[in-house]
């Protein structure tokens, strides 16, 4: 009865707040943040867990407080982040597993407080909590686009789950911390589902082969000394390659060029005037392109018609409330005459520069007979991200497909 209580005291809380405050907070949409710190609340009313009775009554009533002052709402959702997790999952891993009905707890805690489940627990909440400040110190030296984080941050999980806990539970347990590091990144920090998606598989990769290699090297297979000198040179290996991007000496050539052909149906007259035209933005858009990636809203020509400032908009699906960063990628023409159009980019604010940065488009077409034209597209762009060998195909393929696509849009009367 008390926890339905609560749970009635906490929607009687979040209407009123949802009536009273609407309106954006410090950037922050209000509409995501009520129906997040009410779900908090009830989580916390109605799911018993042994030992956790102080933990979900301060959070209940951090969540009340947080519902009625709405001025404390984003700072008490950074302390529901940054401190009831840990604690939660903290006191549940060294509490009796003894619960009734009523949610009240039983008998004394456990005497194996280091039991194998107890250290998977204890080894998980370390690694998470150690990653969570390691990407931090990558924000602050603004390397997330590097293989610092993408490479760095799963070895560090790994690590610490090996070092922490038991070799032979390392890899599920990197596994799991890669599954809750992806899904605070996703919920809690703002990143797109696209973000979250293209590196879960890198990720995942380096965590296992970390905690693999580690284990194997711990546990001193004597029998099979080939496997521990293998296991060292592939953490060695995945080490020095979380440097990459970190500086300019320590990067590959990003410098990448991508061409796509098409054979369209129109007189090579009707493809120069076409690909001097603004594009049509009402032309459907391929799949691989609407998953996240920004796209374009609107086109302004400018100086003379030979600038063209394209307003694109971050794609990417954010549960945080905030709005997809929007911004002006300007390209100027640099080249027009019969065969050949080029422009080149003269910046670009979007969010594009996440993943890439566009250096320059060429458009070349030849006439295969008086109504067929063969029409070439060249996307020159700088790589944004590390590593080179994950996210280098990634993209080349993505601008494959960004190059057809223009193809259709533009190019095609």
């Amino acid at each position: 009865m008390i926890r339905i209580a609560t749970v009635v005291m906490l929607l009687g809380a979040a209407v009123i707040a949802t009536v009273v405050d609407s309106a954006a907070y410090q950037g922050v949409n209000s509409g995501w943040l009520v129906p997040l710190i009410f779900g908090i609340g009830v989580f916390n009313a109605l799911v018993v867990l042994p030992g956790t009775s102080k933990v979900r009554t301060v959070t209940v009533i951090g969540a009340f407080v947080a519902l009625l002052v709405p001025s404390s709402r984003v700072l008490l959702l950074g302390l529901f982040w940054l401190v009831w997790p840990p604690f939660y999952l903290l006191v549940w891993a060294l509490a009796d597993s003894t619960v009734d009905d009523e949610g009240n707890i039983h008998g004394a805690e456990r005497a194996d407080v280091l039991s194998p489940a107890r250290i998977k627990g204890a080894a998980l909440i370390v690694a998470v909590a150690v990653g969570s400040i390691a990407y931090k110190l990558i924000l602050y030296g603004q390397l997330q686009q590097t293989a610092a984080l993408f490479v760095g941050i799963p070895t560090i999980l790994a690590i610490v789950v090996v070092l922490f806990g038991s070799p032979r539970t390392a890899v599920g347990v990197a596994c799991k911390a890669v599954t809750v590091g992806l899904l605070v990144s996703f919920l809690f920090l703002g990143e797109g589902v696209l973000c979250v998606v293209m590196s879960a598989p890198i990720f995942y990769a380096v965590a296992v082969a970390v905690a693999a290699g580690m284990s194997a090297v711990r546990r001193r297979r004597i029998d099979d000394p080939r496997r521990t000198m293998y296991s060292s040179l592939v953490l060695l290996a995945v080490l020095i390659s979380s440097l990459e991007g970190v500086s300019s000496s320590l990067s590959f050539d990003r410098r990448e060029s991508v061409t796509a052909e098409r054979i369209v149906t129109a007189p090579a007259s009707d493809i120069q005037r076409a690909v001097l035209e603004p594009p049509r933005l009402e032309r459907v858009m391929p799949v691989q392109l609407l998953a996240g990636f920004p796209r374009p809203m609107s086109v302004h020509v400018d100086a003379g018609a030979t600038q063209w400032i394209i307003r694109m908009r971050g794609g990417e699906m954010r549960l945080d409330g905030m709005e997809p960063r929007a911004g002006d990628l300007v390209l100027r023409l640099e080249e027009s005459r019969p065969g050949l159009v080029r422009w080149s980019a003269v910046s670009d604010n979007s969010h594009m520069t996440h993943f890439l940065t566009w250096r320059a488009a060429t458009v070349e077409w030849q006439a295969i007979d008086p109504q067929t034209t063969k029409v070439t597209w060249t996307l020159q762009y700088d790589r944004g991200l590390d590593p080179a060998w994950y996210f280098g195909p990634w993209e080349r393929y993505v601008a494959g497909i960004a190059a057809g696509y223009l193809i259709d849009a533009v190019a095609t009367p």
